[in-house]
């Protein structure tokens, strides 16, 4: 549900924007109307709206004063008028749309529309910022790799890839260096399968932070960060564009 107040020195505009509202934007909840820059001023120091439907001609004033005045900016902003001269001036406050009286339905619709995308997408942004610090921060963990020379210790995004050698499993380090371990690839990626790690080939697990490009050849080709390249195989190949592009919106 979106919260919304109506700005408009008219109560005939205000009634009439009401309505339309409830007729065809039944997620919009109007919690709040003032009539001038001061009451609007004083309405918005308590409410916490979505958005603000905003007439620029007001019985004291410019609307735009109101939006100099309050300190608040996450308000998506909606104006309601019926003078078109301010068009450029109400775009330029990054206004989400400009309506014209009398108030086209489908109009209002879009412009509603609009704010909805736009908090989907802020919200999945800072869900996917979230996920990339929590990436980030897992990444910085250490793991110890035992090796029949004694153990390595090192942060996890160092490991650009592992790839099988038999009963053996070669990682490969950020550094150029490689580290020869007893294990077989999958208990590699169980170990490393919460960190950003795929496999994308039976003898092959990456770490998709490093990865640089991918190409269609055979099943496809990944470059890694290391200038390496590394197959993937057909039956991996959905899994692995569907992590990465997973990555790419982070």
């Amino acid at each position: 549900m979106l919260k919304a107040i109506i700005i408009d020195d008219e109560s005939r505009a205000r009634s009439a924007l009401k309505q339309e509202i409830t007729l065809n934007c039944p997620d919009v909840h109007i919690i709040g109307e003032a009539d001038s820059i001061s009451a609007s001023v004083s309405l918005l120091e308590k409410a916490d709206p979505d958005i603000i439907f905003l007439d620029i001609q007001l019985s004291d004033g410019l609307g735009f004063t109101v939006l100099e005045q309050i300190e608040n900016d996450d308000y998506a902003i909606i104006f309601t008028t019926a003078y078109s001269e301010y068009a450029l001036k109400a775009f330029k406050t990054s206004a989400v749309d400009y309506l014209l009286k009398p108030i086209d339905s489908e109009e209002l619709v879009a412009a509603v529309n609009k704010v909805k995308n736009a908090k989907e997408e802020k919200h999945l942004q800072q869900v996917a910022n979230s996920a990339r610090r929590d990436l980030n921060a897992l990444q910085q963990k250490k793991i110890i790799l035992h090796t029949t020379e004694g153990l390595h210790v090192i942060p996890i995004g160092d490991i650009i890839r592992c790839n099988s050698y038999g009963n053996y499993s070669f990682v490969f380090l950020k550094d150029g260096s490689k580290i020869l371990l007893a294990k077989i690839l999958k208990e590699i990626e169980e170990s490393l399968q919460h960190y950003g790690f795929e496999r994308v080939h039976h003898s092959h697990l990456i770490n998709l932070n490093h990865v640089k490009s991918f190409r269609n050849k055979d099943g496809g080709m990944v470059m890694m960060s290391d200038m390496s390249e590394v197959p993937v195989s057909m039956r991996k190949k959905s899994a692995f564009l569907d992590e990465l592009e997973k990555l790419n919106s982070l």
